[in-house]
């Protein structure tokens, strides 16, 4: 008799129906979190980027100018503008999206690389366009 009450209670059993997963909604609000730090990682960037091409610009168009010589000339009349632009900014948004990004690979798991790559190019570009900036101003 137990037995046969057993059964049936096995045989009556359903899967349980999850509506949300936790760990999906988590995932969504990190992505989202990413992609607004890399968006105002550009607009940030956007401005020593400027520069530079306005110091590109000048070394094409004015024969004695070069890039090197005319950042160091900008160093020289407004040394801390030049550091904030050019150093500080830089570094922080270099932090901020390897933070980002390693946020959303741990989040991740053990999904592969490229997955992480997939979602997190946008704060990838603003990595090396931050490493572009802090070599043009070092050399």
């Amino acid at each position: 008799m137990e037995q046969m009450n057993f059964e049936n209670t096995l045989l009556n059993m359903s899967k349980p129906q999850i509506e949300e997963l936790k760990h999906q909604d988590m995932l969504e609000h990190t992505i989202i979190k990413a992609r607004d730090t890399s968006l105002l990682s550009w607009w940030w960037l956007s401005i020593p980027l400027y520069v530079i091409a306005a110091f590109c610009m000048k070394s094409f168009f004015m024969p004695g100018a070069t890039l090197s010589t005319s950042i160091h000339e900008f160093s020289n009349k407004q040394h801390y503008l030049s550091i904030l632009l050019f150093i500080i900014v830089p570094i922080a948004f270099i932090l901020l999206n390897a933070l980002s990004i390693l946020k959303i690979y741990s989040i991740f798991g053990g999904v592969s690389r490229l997955k992480v790559i997939e979602e997190t190019w946008f704060n990838l570009l603003m990595i090396v366009l931050s490493l572009l900036i802090l070599i043009t101003y070092l050399i």
